[in-house]
């Protein structure tokens, strides 16, 4: 079977699943419906910036958990929030394909001003959450939790946000543009369009010296290279006085993390 069918079965089982735990029928609640959810790719930074990021991941993916603690947050100072650098998340869900699938709709119904302060908090907490779902805990209340934080604190809204049709297709169509991007695990990040190879990207030095290549500039000085320039006085000469699943199938490797086939 192909690539692109399997993941295609796994996600259509995970929405069973999410189904499973909600509300009866199909819900378009406030809450989780058009009017508020995010139902399009939400982008960071301007528009016009001559350096897009396309980053594939999962909340569930330790492999992800690692690039996102250790380099989306440096890069958000130094280049998204500076103009240099547009980043989208696209969701590309990994075992437990319902837990994860059911964490990236809550992202997507507290709308787009809160998606990526749920993204932040569900990889905050994805130890704990994946470690309850070892144990056979109480996953839901968990993602119950995440979302009450974000202003989804009716339990019939959360159940809703689970069911809604619209924010299924909005996370299939993320996982489809991840297939066409030939998406294979997770991270995958794109430069302007083209994959990253290799895994020097994955820490932040090595995406730094990325991002500084493709945008035509030097590495930022450090403190002890500018402490090591002299200042000028005023008439120009140098002193020196002024010189950082389902919980079964849970791919629990260090590495790459593999989306579920």
């Amino acid at each position: 079977m192909k690539l692109v069918s399997r993941r295609s079965t796994l996600l259509a089982f995970s929405f069973l699943m999410m189904a499973a735990c909600g509300a009866s029928g199909d819900e378009t609640a406030e809450t989780g419906g058009t009017s508020s959810a995010a139902l399009q790719e939400i982008a960071l930074g301007e528009d016009d910036a001559p350096v897009t990021i396309i980053e594939y991941a999962s909340w569930t993916c330790p492999a992800c958990l690692q690039f996102h603690t250790d380099v989306v947050g440096n890069m958000k100072e130094e280049y998204i929030d500076t103009g240099k650098v547009r980043y989208i998340f696209r969701e590309f869900p990994t075992a437990p394909a319902q837990i994860s699938v059911a964490g990236f709709a809550v992202a997507r119904c507290a709308g787009e001003d809160k998606y990526y302060d749920v993204l932040n908090e569900l990889f905050s907490r994805q130890t704990a959450i994946l470690s309850l779902a070892r144990q056979g805990g109480q996953v839901k209340q968990a993602l119950q939790q995440v979302a009450a934080n974000h202003g989804i604190s009716d339990p019939e809204e959360f159940d809703a946000c689970l069911q809604n049709s619209d924010i299924r297709r909005a996370i299939s169509a993320s996982v489809a543009a991840g297939e066409r991007d030939d998406v294979t695990g997770t991270p995958t990040v794109l430069l302007n369009g083209e994959k990253l190879e290799g895994y020097a990207w994955r820490q932040w030095p090595g995406m730094q010296e990325t991002l500084n290549e493709a945008l035509g500039e030097d590495a930022p000085q450090t403190v002890s290279e500018e402490a090591e320039t002299p200042a000028m006085t005023d008439e120009g000469d140098t002193t020196d006085e002024s010189m950082n699943s389902d919980a079964e199938s849970m791919d629990e490797t260090e590495g790459e993390a593999a989306p579920q086939q």
